[in-house]
Protein backbone atom coordinates (compact mmCIF):
# COMPACT_ATOMS: atom_id res chain seq x y z
CA UNK A 1 0.00 0.00 0.00
CA UNK A 2 1.90 3.13 -1.41
CA UNK A 3 1.43 5.86 1.23
CA UNK A 4 0.24 9.72 0.19
CA UNK A 5 3.26 11.96 -0.04
CA UNK A 6 3.28 14.76 2.57
CA UNK A 7 4.94 18.05 3.17
CA UNK A 8 7.88 15.97 4.44
CA UNK A 9 8.87 13.67 1.51
CA UNK A 10 8.10 17.40 -0.21
CA UNK A 11 11.00 18.71 2.12
CA UNK A 12 13.38 15.63 1.53
CA UNK A 13 12.91 15.65 -2.02
CA UNK A 14 13.68 19.27 -2.10
CA UNK A 15 17.24 19.02 -0.23
CA UNK A 16 18.28 16.02 -2.10
CA UNK A 17 17.42 17.72 -5.85
CA UNK A 18 19.03 20.70 -4.19
CA UNK A 19 22.08 18.45 -3.31
CA UNK A 20 22.16 16.61 -6.74
CA UNK A 21 22.18 20.08 -8.17
CA UNK A 22 25.39 21.06 -6.42
CA UNK A 23 26.82 17.81 -7.09
CA UNK A 24 26.50 18.41 -10.75
CA UNK A 25 27.62 22.38 -10.66
CA UNK A 26 30.48 20.65 -8.37
CA UNK A 27 29.69 22.99 -5.53
CA UNK A 28 32.16 23.69 -2.77
CA UNK A 29 32.79 20.61 -0.43
CA UNK A 30 31.64 22.04 2.66
CA UNK A 31 28.14 23.19 1.23
CA UNK A 32 27.45 19.56 0.02
CA UNK A 33 28.33 18.28 3.13
CA UNK A 34 25.98 20.47 4.89
CA UNK A 35 22.90 19.35 2.42
CA UNK A 36 24.16 15.55 2.97
CA UNK A 37 23.65 15.97 6.60
CA UNK A 38 20.29 18.00 6.51
CA UNK A 39 18.87 15.07 4.04
CA UNK A 40 20.16 12.79 6.64
CA UNK A 41 18.66 14.65 9.37
CA UNK A 42 15.71 14.77 7.51
CA UNK A 43 15.33 11.37 6.77
CA UNK A 44 15.93 10.08 9.85
CA UNK A 45 13.15 12.47 12.04
CA UNK A 46 10.92 11.59 9.04
CA UNK A 47 11.70 8.02 9.49
CA UNK A 48 11.11 8.00 13.33
CA UNK A 49 8.04 10.03 13.47
CA UNK A 50 6.51 7.13 10.97
CA UNK A 51 7.62 4.73 13.13
CA UNK A 52 6.33 5.61 16.37
CA UNK A 53 2.41 6.79 14.45
CA UNK A 54 2.69 3.44 13.54
CA UNK A 55 3.70 2.09 17.33
CA UNK A 56 0.84 4.01 18.59
CA UNK A 57 -1.59 2.84 16.43
CA UNK A 58 -1.30 -0.63 18.98
CA UNK A 59 -0.59 1.45 21.94
CA UNK A 60 -3.17 3.82 23.20
CA UNK A 61 -1.02 5.48 25.91
CA UNK A 62 1.13 6.58 23.11
CA UNK A 63 -1.70 8.50 22.02
CA UNK A 64 -2.89 9.86 25.49
CA UNK A 65 0.37 10.79 26.04
CA UNK A 66 1.19 13.22 22.82
CA UNK A 67 -1.91 14.97 23.71
CA UNK A 68 -1.08 15.18 27.19
CA UNK A 69 2.36 16.84 27.00
CA UNK A 70 0.52 19.37 24.13
CA UNK A 71 1.27 18.19 21.24
CA UNK A 72 -2.29 17.78 20.40
CA UNK A 73 -3.97 14.52 18.28
CA UNK A 74 -2.60 11.57 16.82
CA UNK A 75 -1.08 12.98 13.33
CA UNK A 76 2.23 12.64 11.70
CA UNK A 77 2.03 16.58 11.80
CA UNK A 78 2.03 16.36 15.87
CA UNK A 79 4.46 13.13 16.11
CA UNK A 80 6.73 14.66 13.87
CA UNK A 81 6.70 17.72 16.42
CA UNK A 82 7.16 15.25 19.38
CA UNK A 83 10.06 13.49 17.91
CA UNK A 84 11.80 16.93 16.68
CA UNK A 85 11.80 18.27 20.04
CA UNK A 86 13.17 15.34 21.68
CA UNK A 87 16.14 15.31 18.59
CA UNK A 88 16.91 18.73 19.21
CA UNK A 89 16.92 18.19 23.41
CA UNK A 90 19.06 14.98 22.82
CA UNK A 91 22.46 16.85 22.46
CA UNK A 92 24.17 14.75 20.51
CA UNK A 93 27.68 15.78 21.76
CA UNK A 94 29.21 16.16 18.56
CA UNK A 95 27.84 12.87 17.34
CA UNK A 96 25.77 12.79 14.00
CA UNK A 97 22.34 13.77 14.83
CA UNK A 98 21.25 11.25 12.20
CA UNK A 99 22.31 8.10 13.82
CA UNK A 100 21.20 9.53 17.25
CA UNK A 101 18.12 9.90 15.66
CA UNK A 102 18.24 6.33 14.43
CA UNK A 103 18.98 4.95 17.42
CA UNK A 104 16.26 6.51 19.86
CA UNK A 105 13.14 4.42 20.65
CA UNK A 106 10.55 7.72 20.84
CA UNK A 107 7.58 5.42 21.37
CA UNK A 108 9.12 4.61 24.54
CA UNK A 109 10.64 8.35 24.98
CA UNK A 110 7.08 9.48 24.60
CA UNK A 111 5.14 7.37 27.13
CA UNK A 112 8.43 7.87 29.48
CA UNK A 113 7.89 12.16 29.11
CA UNK A 114 4.35 11.62 29.61
CA UNK A 115 4.63 10.01 32.95
CA UNK A 116 7.59 12.13 33.86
Amino acid sequence: MAREVDEYQLEINEVRRTLARLKAEKAEAALIEEYEAELRNLRALYQAAVDTLQAGEAEPRMREALQDLGFGGWTLANVYSFVYEAAMAAEPDDRDLANVITHTDYATSLLDAAEG
